[in-house]
């Protein structure tokens, strides 16, 4: 197996959208925030941007690189960086248009790590490292009208806080269902899942102390790493155990077991909603990442999983699906990213830039993927041709905090969630 390519990656200083509104206000006069870039087996490049008011136009803010760096601005909350001695060109600072915080929970000093989370367009669930889960309402997305605009931070209030779990919480998810109001499935370290119906509000102003479980599906034998939704009110739920189970969430019945070769880490499919896929593999198909870097496919309506469909050569810690079913990507432990061919069966793409673990990972239209990190420079890359060099690219680097570690991103159109060691959810737009 080849080496993989290996990516430069840029920093920003994560308040410089700050100092641009502040500087353009006229609440400082200039300021200076730095920018950096790295390349492993490459020196460093570390140089500032001087952010000032135009001499001329004083309603636009000049910013003028210095260091070998250069930063320029293309929309509110992107901006082009260059540094052209790592071969980076117009690799896009993105910044967050909104943030989530529940100021119970994101105290700089003393932040919670988000384990998981779930969102919706009316709901967003979160669960942190000591198993408990926080529901809120989402509030309407804000009007933009700053010219220098910097996040939009709301102060959450939860509509449930409540420890359904004795351990941490692995995953997260919104279910439709067919009651009233929604389904929450969360699992765990302690071997279960939990359905329990989601408040649509609080119905008062005070915050309701617990959520009751309908059901709870008892059956793996050591701690749950993923699920995953399926039409027809399936659930399906992978663990270290090295089982896949599937659910009927109206019931509570096993439907079905699959064993896997060594323990599973984690799971992707198709959006349930997709017509493109083929064959309709979205109703069917799910792809499971096993903790040795074993990709397999299971199809749900045969006696057992597939043969090994690719071997990463690490330890695996994230797999997505495109929307057409017919890549896949996944995340190692040791920083590795790798797309998959799944007609072809072969590896089309495998890049690398630091060791941090890729924790989580995700397709974006126009056949984008998103990936974070413990390193806490969550970034995406596209693969098309750009004059004579094909393959691999950096696009954007999404700008999350103060260097906090990424453990959960979920993608929904041109807009990613994104939550980690902050204790927040960030929302950027690509």
């Amino acid at each position: 197996m080849s080496p993989p390519v290996t990516l430069p990656a840029a920093t920003i200083q994560d308040d410089f959208t700050t100092v641009l509104s502040e500087v353009h206000a006229g609440l400082i006069p200039s300021e200076n925030v730095w920018l950096s870039c790295y390349k492993d087996g490459e020196l460093s490049v570390h140089g500032k941007i001087a952010i000032s008011l135009h001499e001329r136009d004083r309603d636009r803010v000049e910013l003028v690189g210095t260091g070998g760096v250069e930063l320029t601005r293309t929309s509110q909350f992107k901006y082009a960086a260059r540094c052209l001695g790592l071969g980076i060109d117009a690799v896009d600072f993105v910044s967050p248009t909104e943030v989530y915080a529940d100021p119970a929970h994101s105290d700089e000093r003393h932040p919670h790590q988000i384990s998981s989370f779930a969102t919706t367009n009316k709901h967003l669930v979160t669960a942190l490292l000591d198993g408990t889960i926080s529901a809120y309402v989402l509030p309407p997305a804000p009007s933009i009208s700053a010219s220098y605009p910097i996040s939009t931070t709301h102060s959450m209030r939860p509509i449930v806080v409540t420890k359904l779990h004795k351990s941490v919480v692995n995953a997260l998810e919104i279910l439709p269902g067919t009651r009233p109001d929604p389904l929450l499935a969360s699992a765990g370290s302690d071997f279960t899942i939990h359905l329990s119906p989601l408040p649509t509000s609080s119905g008062t102003t005070n915050t309701s102390t617990s959520l009751t479980p309908v059901l709870s599906l008892k059956g793996h034998l050591r701690p749950i790493s993923a699920l995953l939704p399926f039409p027809t009110d399936s659930l399906l739920s992978a663990s270290m155990d090295g089982s896949l189970r599937m659910w009927d969430i109206r019931s509570g019945a096993q439907q079905a077991i699959w064993t896997m070769p060594k323990s599973a880490v984690a799971l992707a499919g198709t959006d349930t909603n997709n017509t493109t896929a083929d064959d309709n593999a979205s109703a069917r198909t799910a792809w499971v990442a096993l903790a040795n870097g074993d990709v397999q496919m299971l199809d749900t309506r045969a006696g057992t999983p597939t043969a090994i469909k690719w071997t990463a050569g690490v330890a695996a810690r994230a797999i997505a699906v495109s929307a057409d079913g017919r890549e896949i990507a996944l995340g190692a432990a040791d920083g590795t990213a790798i797309l998959f061919d799944v007609h072809g069966g072969t590896i089309r793409e495998r890049w690398r830039r630091g060791g941090a673990p890729v924790e989580c990972i995700s397709f974006a239209p126009k056949g984008r993927v998103v990936l974070g990190g413990e390193d806490g420079l969550p970034y995406v890359v596209d693969f098309t041709r750009r004059g004579n060099h094909a393959g691999v690219h950096v696009t954007s680097e999404l700008v999350f905090g103060n260097v906090e570690a990424v453990r959960g991103l979920r993608v929904s159109g041109d807009v990613v969630h994104m939550a980690g060691d902050g204790g927040v959810v960030r929302n950027f737009q690509l």
